[in-house]
């Protein structure tokens, strides 16, 4: 999912602000959402562990208890996973691009605007890959989002860094003057 701020703002360095986003992984849940869907299944699953329980069956009670609490950290993963937070800002001079781990670790990029190429790889949905270039360096973006909102990106964020001037022809050859 990825919000787009179309108003222009102020960014740190004084220049103004063409193109503002910020991308996040599509969240299905909410933290309180998952608390009640493991309540929910943790009641479930107590009258059946107990029913083996009292028939015998003892290490079936250990083995369900496992599973509720392998069920709950895996959801807690998934919702943690979520949390990653890639920005973009398209000043009249820089590209900034910020990414937010899941785990809180903080990783920034700045490019010249007038070197910075997005770049959209791969035809279909599988392979296809938003990326910014500049002087060798590349910077994938979001990776976690679908393909179709991967070109929506693209097409919002090259309008503002390839629009800022055509590019330069080489003369032919013949045409050279000397002076």
């Amino acid at each position: 999912m990825y919000q787009a701020t179309p108003s222009p703002a102020l960014a740190v360095d004084g220049d103004s602000v063409l193109f503002a986003a910020e991308l996040r992984p599509n969240r299905s849940s909410t933290s309180r959402a998952i608390k009640w869907l493991a309540l929910l299944v943790g009641i479930a699953m107590v009258p059946v562990a107990l029913g083996f329980f009292l028939l015998g069956a003892w290490p079936v009670f250990g083995f369900m208890g496992l599973e509720l609490a392998l069920l709950v950290a895996l959801l807690h993963f998934n919702f943690r996973r979520s949390g990653v937070v890639e920005r973009v800002q398209v000043t009249e001079r820089q590209v900034h691009l910020e990414r937010i781990s899941h785990w809180g670790r903080r990783e920034a990029w700045s490019f010249p605007r007038h070197w910075a190429r997005v770049k959209l790889t791969g035809t279909d949905d599988r392979d296809c890959r938003l990326e910014v270039r500049s002087h060798g360096r590349v910077v994938p973006l979001g990776g976690f989002l679908t393909a179709d909102e991967r070109r929506e990106v693209w097409s919002a964020m090259n309008r503002f860094v390839s629009a800022i001037c055509a590019p330069a022809r080489p003369m032919a050859p013949g045409n050279l003057q000397e002076s």
